[in-house]
């Protein structure tokens, strides 16, 4: 294909619908709905951006949670149904200062509650989706070397963080073998919260790969406490970029590196980005990793780019 048909063929695709009111944080099963908005960039080549309407930053895609759950909100981020679940303690909400200009997704942590697999736990809470780049047309970023996934996230000040918990990050491969003991032809590169050295917010990246998910496959804690997230009721920027040829993971926390780890994540080359692994919950698979009364978290302004975003 010429360069100019490329170009006619993947420009940006941007989606608004307009909608009423918005709820305060404070709610936590409100469902306002907003504008939503996405923005993609494909490329022809490593460096080689197509003609179109740049993302935000200069990221191939921005994405953001203007009516969050409606088609066009699932359609502006690629979202599939595979693998997905907990979307009743998902929902856009308006909340200070978010960054991208909100609104921001707030998310929802039951008491007591773990992940998906829990038969044990009181409440549920938290919850999961996959995002796909083939379905954005950004099948170059898919096939790329690296990709770099940054976003924002906010803890209110005295979060009781329970044992540990997962966060959103970067998959590829096949949905459904990337993580929980079923890892064959995918991987992910999701963040943990981890109580361990002393404190409960200590960060690192829990990683699963073909060839390595830990001692009792189910997970590789990489980096743990080498950043701590911050409870304080601020938006705070976290970052990767993923090597597939080397499998080197490297992590930013407000702009300032904090980890990097050479070929850790070997062993993924031949296996394609996926897109982000919003995954976010408390555990573990029981209830004695979740929290002892229900918790918020609230995240915005998610962006992808073959480079360094900060």
């Amino acid at each position: 294909m010429n360069r100019l048909a490329r170009t006619a063929a993947l420009a940006a695709v941007t989606l608004l619908a307009t909608t009423g009111c918005a709820a305060t944080p404070s709610h936590a099963h409100s469902r306002p709905t907003a504008t939503a908005t996405a923005s993609v960039t494909e490329t022809a080549g490593p460096g080689t951006p197509v003609p179109g309407t740049p993302a935000p930053g200069g990221a191939a895609w921005h994405g953001q949670f203007r009516d969050y759950g409606s088609a066009q909100w699932k359609h502006a981020w690629g979202a599939v149904d595979q693998g997905a679940w907990g979307s009743a303690d998902f929902g856009a909400v308006d909340t200070p200062a978010a960054p991208g200009g909100g609104p921001a997704l707030q998310v929802t942590y039951g008491a007591g509650s773990s992940s998906n697999s829990c038969t044990d736990c009181p409440n549920p809470g938290g919850g999961q989706f996959y995002t796909d780049l083939t379905t954005l047309g950004l099948g170059n970023l898919a096939r790329g070397r690296t990709l770099d996934l940054k976003y924002a996230v906010r803890f209110p000040a005295g979060r009781d963080w329970g044992k540990a918990g997962k966060l959103p990050g970067l998959y590829g491969g096949k949905i459904g073998e990337e993580s929980g003991g079923n890892h064959g032809d995918g991987w992910s590169t999701r963040y943990m919260w981890r109580g361990a050295k002393g404190s409960p917010d200590n960060g690192e990246v829990y990683l699963y790969t073909p060839t390595n998910s830990g001692p009792t496959g189910y997970g590789v804690d990489e980096g743990l406490g080498d950043w701590h997230f911050q409870a304080d009721d601020r938006w705070h920027t976290v970052e990767q970029l993923v090597d597939r040829t080397t499998g080197d993971i490297t992590v930013w926390y407000d702009g300032r590196q904090v980890h990097h780890a050479t070929g850790t994540a070997s062993g993924i080359g031949s296996l394609p980005f996926g897109g982000v692994l919003f995954s976010t919950f408390y555990g573990g698979h029981d209830t004695s990793w979740g929290p002892a009364t229900a918790q918020h978290a609230w995240f915005a302004d998610f962006s992808l780019s073959t480079g360094v975003q900060h």
